[in-house]
């Protein structure tokens, strides 16, 4: 019965693989990306298990255990998952609820719609951590490729610790600690079987010190990795990142798209402005500054706009791209009462690609590719075609620290009184983009804003009627969850929860506007910052980040509006009214105690006052390359050492000195078979050399006498073993001068004597 249950590998392999699975699952359960991820726990134990079964059945083909192994880990993925639907329903129902979620998550997924069932996440989640489980397994209990296992965990780990809090770095250490145990574990069983196979004698108790110093040097490994400078993190690494941040760019758009009710938690990162814009959770985001603008004024700096909404959020549909050089205008549409500004922006953490700018930019010093729809459009009699409808600008590459761009913006001044009597004769191109609603709108959306824009005379009325009412009705905050899965989401503010941040009040304003028939989109970026005196400039925090409504007003062009009720309202002139910066909008200023209520408790510089930069040492690229390579270079010949004292600690003395000439012969390139007698390799070793016969000699026949003593102890003359040392020293040092003097010899080219034509 014990020989049955005895397992090749050990079971500490098992408990190995069974930890670091585990370390995976309560790493995201402590993230709480969503409810019920604890239940994946009973996911990974029969996954790890059934990978060890099938590995040991070595009749079962791979192919049909991999078939086998898929058809009953969706089976019991599902059976686990529809433990969180309501338990008053019957098992059976359960799970055909949770098959009928599952297709209606892959009609969103075709289709351009967002998902908010956080039951999704989980159970494809569950799937997942079950393939890469029992695939782990597998491989390390048939084929000792410990890596199968190692390598999606890591994986898995390290995007939810980068986009977690950090209090779960803690689980990546213990997984660092439990993957370099399992991989010595691994190592060990194969050079026992490479042992066995050539009939080499071992101790029995190989396995435990293994393990045993293992786990000490993979406790210093992660304790001098964990003290290493971070030179990854220097923003000059900007312009290599910068080739992936478009693809990267488009898979965060799905996960947002797909995953919209996740909780997201605080992030060191600025956030993303793809294509999409979903109206899902929770969000907090640090007050860690991001980049400095100067510019005559503070004002909504731009990265994004989105025209189609969804239902659960918004889709910018522009379909079309261009690359446009720097220094020179770009074609886009000219309004009236618009007037240039110029702005430049300096990022201070990392600026990625993204270009924010006030209004509509017009002209970069970088050259830049943007997101458009090109349309045709009338001013003063005359048609402009070919002209760009802009909705993202990024450059073409990524902006180091403290090294930005200069970008001049067509900014409208409009006053209120040329806006109300814009009048309502938009353009075609307006009308087709922007005022799509989805037909699953429910009507008292429309009613609740017919109701609210009843008294208005105009557009522009109407709009400042809706930002009255958001405003007034509905309460600001960023701890919310998300809307239900079967409800829109504007509808669900409006009605049920009344509370929300900016883009649900952007969202609802957009919303409410199109349904009276007037044009409107969202636009996303950051607000205007905070003045700092030392930098000359505005300083944008991550945690400004901010949507708002933009109205198409017609030869006036876009004009935003402000219905937060955490953010000031935007004053304009009324009238055209002198003595005003720049004659224009007196744009919105962050009030420090609307901040405070919006974000929690935030440092605001005295007057006078300014952020005190963190003086940061600049190297080139090359320099935090060499740097990284070093460091791993100088931890590696560390871990060698520290393996290197623990194995020798416990030989005597000349097996301890035969063990040295074994490392030393390395040099030279020979390495002792194991059929190899130890006077055999120290002729080999000596022949190679063509020297230090009787040196090599000495060691080998020293080895043989201690080795076969019959536990007398073996005298050593310890000048002799010195003398002899030195000597093979000298020898292997001698023969790679010649080896690599050699190597970089020009030999002449040798000459051929011309052989006679014979005669036909």
């Amino acid at each position: 019965m014990r020989s049955r249950l005895r397992l090749q590998e050990g079971w500490s392999t098992y408990f190995l693989l069974l930890i670091i699975y585990l370390l995976v699952v309560w790493s995201l359960g402590g993230a709480a990306w969503a409810k019920g991820l604890g239940l994946l726990s009973w996911v990974i134990f029969p996954a790890v298990t059934l990978g060890l079964i099938f590995a040991k059945l070595r009749r079962l083909p791979g192919i049909i255990a991999h078939i086998l192994a898929t058809l009953l880990g969706i089976v019991w993925t599902f059976f686990v998952v529809s433990l969180l639907i309501e338990a008053r329903i019957p098992m059976k129902e359960r799970l055909l609820a949770l098959a009928q979620r599952f297709l209606a998550w892959l009609q969103i997924a075709i289709t351009e719609g967002a998902s908010a069932d956080d039951i999704m996440f989980v159970l494809q989640l569950g799937a997942l951590l079950w393939l890469f489980g029992y695939l782990g397994s597998w491989f390390t209990f048939r084929r000792q490729q410990a890596w199968a296992a190692i390598i999606p965990a890591g994986v898995v780990l390290l995007v939810n610790t980068h986009y977690s809090p950090g209090g779960l770095v803690v689980f990546f250490v213990l997984y660092l600690f439990c993957a370099l145990l399992l991989i010595v574990r691994v190592h060990v069983l194969a050079q026992q079987v490479h042992w066995q196979a050539r009939r080499i004698a071992f101790t029995p108790d190989v396995s435990f010190d293994f393990l045993r110093d293992g786990a000490i040097l993979s406790f210093l490994i992660i304790l001098a990795t964990l003290l290493l400078p971070n030179a990854l993190s220097d923003p000059r690494w900007n312009d290599a990142w910068a080739r992936f941040a478009e693809p990267w760019q488009r898979v965060q758009d799905e996960w947002a798209r797909l995953y919209s009710s996740l909780t997201a938690k605080e992030q060191p990162k600025a956030v993303s402005f793809g294509r999409t814009l979903s109206l899902g959770g929770a969000v907090r985001l640090s007050d860690t500054p991001f980049f400095l603008v100067e510019a005559p004024q503070p004002r909504y700096w731009r990265a994004a706009a989105y025209d189609e909404y969804t239902s659960r959020g918004w889709v910018n549909t522009d379909n079309q791209a261009a690359n446009w050089p720097a220094n020179e205008y770009w074609p886009v549409p000219v309004y009236d009462m618009t007037e240039d500004i110029t702005q430049t922006v300096r990022p201070i953490q990392s600026g990625g690609v993204e270009v924010y700018a006030a209004g509509q930019p017009i002209w970069a010093d970088v050259p830049v590719r943007v997101d458009l729809s090109y349309m045709s459009m009338a001013r003063g009699g005359v048609t402009q075609s070919g002209v760009g409808n802009v909705s993202v600008v990024r450059a073409e590459r990524g902006f180091p620290k403290d090294k930005g761009y200069t970008v001049v913006s067509s900014v409208s001044i409009a006053d209120e009184r040329r806006l109300r009597q814009a009048g309502t004769q938009y353009p075609s191109w307006v009308l087709e983009r922007y005022l799509q609603l989805p037909a699953s709108l429910p009507d008292r959306v429309v009613n609740l804003a017919q109701e609210i824009v009843r008294g208005a005379e105009n557009p522009y009325e109407a709009g400042m009627a809706l930002e009255s009412y958001l405003r007034r009705e509905i309460k600001y905050s960023q701890n919310i969850e998300a809307p239900p899965s079967n409800a829109d989401a504007v509808d669900h503010l409006l009605f049920e929860s009344k509370t929300g941040y900016c883009d649900y009040y952007a969202s609802a304003m957009v919303v409410m506007l199109r349904a009276v028939g007037i044009p409107a989109r969202v636009a996303s970026g950051y607000t205007g910052g905070v003045w700092d005196s030392m930098r000359r400039g505005y300083l944008v925090l991550y945690s400004d980040a901010h949507s708002w409504p933009e109205v198409f007003f017609p030869n006036y062009g876009w004009v935003p509006f402000e219905p937060t009720a955490s953010e000031p309202l935007i004053a304009r002139p009324i009238e055209e009214q002198t003595g005003l910066v720049n004659g224009g909008i007196t744009p919105p200023i962050l009030n420090p105690f609307e901040n405070e209520e919006k974000y929690g408790e935030v440092e605001v510089p005295a007057e006078g006052g300014a952020v005190t930069p963190i003086a940061t040492p600049k190297f080139s690229a090359w320099a935090i390359v060499g740097l990284a390579a070093a460091g791993l270079l100088a931890l590696a010949l560390l871990a060698l050492a520290v393996w290197w004292l623990i194995t020798i600690r416990k030989m005597k003395p000349a097996e301890r000195m035969f063990a040295r000439m074994i490392g030393l012969s390395r040099l030279a390139g020979i390495r002792r078979d194991a059929s190899e007698t130890p006077r055999e390799f120290a002729k080999r070793l000596s022949s190679t050399l063509g020297r230090c016969r009787e040196d090599a000699l000495f060691f080998a026949d020293l080895y043989n006498r201690e080795r076969f003593s019959a536990g007398r102890k073996v005298s050593v003359d310890g000048e002799a073993v010195r003398e002899h040392w030195a000597a093979l020293w000298k020898g292997v040092l001698t023969y790679r001068w010649r080896r690599l003097r050699a190597k970089f010899t020009i030999k002449p080219r040798p000459q051929y004597e011309q052989m006679p034509m014979a005669r036909l």
